[in-house]
């Protein structure tokens, strides 16, 4: 800042190293006073002119495999499972993530046990999935390609209607997965069979209850990241369709399908129970390699790092204003509701107390809405900082009222100071939001449910890893074999920085949700990368081009080349960088008002 050398400040006069010292100081105040104006400026705007750009951590997701302990249960979405991490550091506590299902799943007393094909026999015991037989031939040859789904079905289970179904490819990568989902979600090339009768089925992941169609749920912002969680696992999940109950339709319990003979040996080392066979029938352009390696399961459900808090309040008189406090960061509010009635409180939108109508609540995400970063205690701190520092300027007030309302109120600063050092964790460190509450009816008490989640934290709990129930209300099988990741939880962040901020109110003003043109494309690129690559932009450039294998059974088709290009170093390896490549173009998908198909990539690096 001075433009002088470190050996030249060190001889000059102690004067003027203690005014360098002073300036520098005050320097560096203002440029933190000018940082935190900037991100509540560009708060502001994001809220005003652009509502939905969502101001909140990510959680992670994954695919979660749970079986019950009775026939048919639908789980909800306040069902919890957490995994423990072990800390390397003996001083660090250990530290739960907590995650549920992202929407209400149902889950059924059996599981895949077998896969025969002609590519062999496959059996599934917990998360393993074992090769007994590499080659299998067929009693008679047929236009297809037929894989059998031996399913272990408790006796008490009714039917297998809106059951559904999961596959996944763990070796393969995110381009051959792609087009593997294409071809086993075409409904002209796939079809499903029961005892030779044609099964209805629904492609994606179809919920056990349907959401009523109102305005409200795609203005809710959890909504919102519910369902860019169900978007990306949709192509993974075939959910069976209305089938007959057992009672109705006999389903032919059998130890292995007709098509296939085995021998003796083998009857007796493999098929010892009688299971219930699926016919699941493939075109003949289907990859063997792909049918040798598919792992397919029941059970299955997307699940989300998130945790329920509840809390319950005593309604005043006067103004009901409540912190909802947690150990992670807030993620958004369930419900609030009546403790005697269970009557719920609505959620309003708008941002002033006055205008809250009767039995409805709002809050802020970030406290009391100042040019400033600081909480509660970093300003108490200020202030009894500033006293100590400026004792001499306000005892030059004189030793009248002035000194004696500045002793008072530092006396008040200490006390104040110490009981925050003694109930730490009730302290406001971090941050936490405020709901604002108007009674119809006074004095009766509320409960407040919320959801909190790890962000970033969340990440990279491998596939195979066990969680286990947080509560016992929902029954289901407490071991290894039935509770485990089916994929790596991944795309949990936290709150977004002020530079993610812009990238995100630059995409919001641009695109409005909606991809039109090159350059909204270029900003929602900008806006996705930054911040789950690490702090790293990118350069995005969009071409139109002809491409390979992406419509099922075209050739060479005209799309939308989306080429990336990190201006850093980054931590993602290949797999990594093809995984979120592969979310990249379905997120574009989703969201684009464009025909042409996407295809998103790295650029290729140039000598």
């Amino acid at each position: 800042v001075w433009q002088m050398r470190v050996k030249d400040v060190e001889a000059a006069d102690p004067l003027v190293s203690y005014l360098l010292e002073a300036c520098t100081f005050e320097f560096e105040n203002t440029g933190k006073a000018i940082e935190a104006t900037r991100q509540h400026i560009i708060d502001r705007l994001a809220s005003i002119m652009c509502p939905d750009v969502i101001d909140l951590p990510r959680p992670a997701h994954a695919v979660f495999h749970s079986r019950p302990e009775d026939s048919v249960q639908d789980l909800p979405q306040t069902v919890q499972f957490f995994h423990r991490t072990i800390s390397r550091d003996p001083d660090q506590k250990s530290r739960d993530i907590f995650f549920s299902p992202v929407v209400k799943s149902r889950i059924i007393n059996g599981d895949v046990r077998y896969l025969i094909s002609e590519q062999g026999l496959v059996e599934f015991t917990g998360r393993d999935r074992i090769q007994l037989e590499r080659s299998l031939t067929p009693t008679r040859i047929t236009d297809y390609q037929s894989v059998w789904i031996g399913i272990e079905l408790g006796a008490d289970v009714p039917s297998l209607a809106n059951v559904p179904v999961f596959f996944d490819w763990e070796t393969e990568s995110e381009g051959r997965k792609a087009m593997y989902y294409r071809k086993l979600q075409d409904n002209h090339q796939t079809r499903w069979f029961l005892n030779d009768t044609e099964l209805p089925v629904c492609n994606g992941f179809q919920a056990s209850t349907t959401q009523e169609d109102r305005l409200g749920p795609e203005l809710d912002v959890l909504h919102q990241l519910e369902q860019e969680v169900m978007n990306l696992y949709d192509r993974s999940f075939v959910t069976l369709g209305n089938l007959p109950n057992r009672t109705d339709y006999d389903y032919q319990l059998r130890r292995h399908p007709p098509e296939y003979t085995f021998s003796d040996q083998q009857l007796q080392r493999y098929f010892r129970d009688n299971l219930v066979w699926i016919e699941l029938r493939l075109g003949r352009d289907f990859p063997p390699a792909a049918i040798a390696t598919m792992e397919v399961r029941l059970n299955c459900f997307p699940i989300m790092n998130r945790f329920l808090n509840e809390t319950m309040k005593r309604l005043q008189l006067t103004l009901n204003v409540y912190p909802l406090p947690s150990t992670n960061e807030f993620l958004f509010i369930r419900r609030v509701y009546n403790a005697e009635n269970h009557d719920l409180y609505r959620s309003s939108p708008l941002r002033h107390f006055d205008e809250l109508e009767d039995n409805s609540f709002m809050w802020r995400p970030h406290g009391v809405g100042r040019f400033d970063n600081r909480n509660a205690r970093e300003i108490l701190e200020y202030v009894q900082q500033m006293l100590l520092e400026e004792s001499r300027a306000f005892s030059a007030l004189g030793s009248g009222m002035f000194s004696q309302i500045i002793e008072n109120l530092s006396k008040n600063v200490d006390e104040l100071t110490q009981r925050l050092q003694k109930n730490a964790a009730e302290g406001f460190t971090v941050g936490h939001p405020y709901i604002f509450v108007r009674p119809r009816k006074r004095e009766t008490n509320i409960y407040i449910e919320f959801w909190s989640t790890d962000g970033k934290a969340g990440n990279y709990i491998q596939a195979g890893t066990r969680l286990a129930p947080y509560d016992g209300y929902y029954f289901v099988r407490d071991e290894k074999e039935d509770l485990f990741l089916m994929t790596t939880t991944a795309g949990g962040r936290d709150r977004p920085s002020v530079t993610e901020k812009e990238y995100s109110l630059r995409q919001a003003l641009l695109t409005r949700q909606r991809l039109v043109t090159m350059e909204d494309i270029k900003a929602e690129c900008l806006s996705y990368f930054y911040g789950r690559i690490g702090d790293v932009p990118v350069d995005v450039s969009v071409e139109k081009r002809f491409a390979e294998g992406l419509i099922e059974g075209a050739g060479y088709v005209r799309c939308l080349d989306v080429s990336i290009t990190p201006k850093g170093r980054t931590d993602l390896t290949p797999a990594e960088w093809d995984s979120e490549l592969e979310r990249c173009r379905q997120h574009l998908a989703d969201r684009s008002a464009m025909n042409l198909p996407y295809r998103v990539r790295l650029a290729r690096k140039t000598p």
